[in-house]
């Protein structure tokens, strides 16, 4: 099972990591236009809409809507639900039965702390233990051990504070039933940055990532 969810996550980041999986990483945080997306891509417009004559036909993007231009309205294009699939979401299916029985079965501190065992095992086994001096340093190796750009995750810095956001969330059908998870995984990230972290997740429809590390 292991070896399968490794050998899938590669195959995933090989999709993403070309300039169709770079536009689908794009057009994950919002809808874009063609002018849009070769601005923030350094492409052309036509080598824009090649690529995404290519998604629509796959599947993978479709036409949104339009918005008014100066000469004419322009198309706006977003993923289809095909395409979210392609982000991470390792775990879900098994983490909201998970979830699910600690909570019924178990005082809130016990469950709590045997979520977060879990969670720590998972983080060791994918990013190994930190040896960063810093904090931000400690952010920046954790996006590139898990090539983060590519899987849709953002790293800047506003006010003296590190945000981390992805632009989908992994584990999404558990935050809808268990908010809650979103708090123990920024204590997680706290243990393993060496911070204090706090999260101001989306947690709606749309549900997105959003950590500030502090220091």
């Amino acid at each position: 099972m292991r070896h399968e969810t490794r050998r899938k996550r590669k195959a995933t980041e090989s999709v993403l990591g070309t300039t169709k999986g770079k536009i689908l990483v794009t057009l994950c945080w919002k809808r874009q236009t063609v002018s849009e997306l070769a601005d923030a891509m350094g492409l052309t417009d036509n080598a824009v809409r090649a690529q995404l004559q290519r998604l629509e036909r796959d599947g993978m993007v479709a036409k949104a809507g339009s918005r008014r231009g100066v000469r004419k309205p322009h198309v706006e294009y977003e993923l289809t639900s095909d395409a979210l699939k392609l982000f991470p979401r390792a775990y879900e299916p098994a983490l909201i039965q998970l979830v699910n029985v600690l909570t019924d079965r178990f005082r809130t501190s016990a469950s709590r702390a045997l979520l977060l065992e879990t969670g720590r095992r998972l983080l060791h086994e994918h990013l190994g233990e930190p040896h960063a001096r810093t904090p931000r340093q400690r952010v920046a190796a954790m996006m590139k051990r898990l090539n983060g750009a590519d899987l849709g995750i953002d790293v800047s810095e506003r006010s003296g504070k590190t945000l981390i956001r992805s632009c989908s969330c992994p584990i999404a059908s558990v935050i809808a039933v268990h908010p809650e998870v979103c708090g123990l995984f920024a204590s997680l990230l706290g243990e393993m940055l060496g911070a204090d972290v706090s999260e101001s997740c989306e947690k709606g429809e749309s549900a997105r990532c959003r950590f500030e590390v502090m220091g």
